[in-house]
């Protein structure tokens, strides 16, 4: 259990060596790990990145033992094989033999179904966004500015004021040539 895994840890620590059974898998590629093939001992899938946790479920090793993993890479248990009972081909009825067939088809056409109502799925997903991009088109080529323009504002115009600078003073004869020049 997990005592084995913190013995193992601690043993890492102290620089011990710790030596790992490897074994094979019934498919020949995949290659497992662990200290002990004995039940609650952890294991582990051996990848080029490292040892990942063995997932749960039922395998059958190269020497045909079943290995059972119910809690993510801990063995539960690990035993021979078990051999089914050959029955002579006579004793077996023509409707048996046809149902592995027809669970085949069956199976064949269930992953047929869910691989077309995945595409499809897929494909209305698609032309439904080829739809919203085509209306943003043209929502975004109509001729609606991004920002009204800026229009003068005649509230904040100053008004010129006839305003002459001492215009009480006496008028001199400059300011009456001027003022004949320059009429307002």
């Amino acid at each position: 259990m997990i005592y084995k895994n913190v013995l193992n840890n601690v043993k890492q620590l102290l620089s011990m060596e710790v030596k790992l059974a490897q074994q094979t898998l019934m498919d020949g590629v995949t290659t497992v790990e662990a200290e002990e093939f004995a039940p609650d001992y952890s294991i582990g899938i051996v990848t080029p990145d490292g040892v990942i946790p063995m997932p749960v479920g039922e395998y059958t090793l190269a020497n045909n033992d079943v290995l059972v993993v119910e809690v993510e890479g801990i063995i539960k248990s690990i035993a021979p094989a078990t051999e089914e009972e050959v029955m002579p081909e006579a004793d077996h009825p023509t409707a048996e033999a046809t149902e592995p067939v027809m669970a085949e088809a069956t199976a064949k056409k269930v992953v047929e179904t869910v691989s077309k109502e995945t595409f499809f799925a897929m494909v209305e997903k698609t032309t439904e966004l080829q739809a919203e991009i085509e209306r943003l088109k043209v929502e975004l080529a109509s001729n609606i500015p991004a920002a009204t323009p800026i229009n003068h504002n005649p509230e904040n115009v100053i008004e010129k004021d006839n305003f002459q600078f001492a215009s009480k003073r006496e008028r001199t004869t400059e300011d009456v040539v001027f003022s004949k020049l320059f009429k307002n």
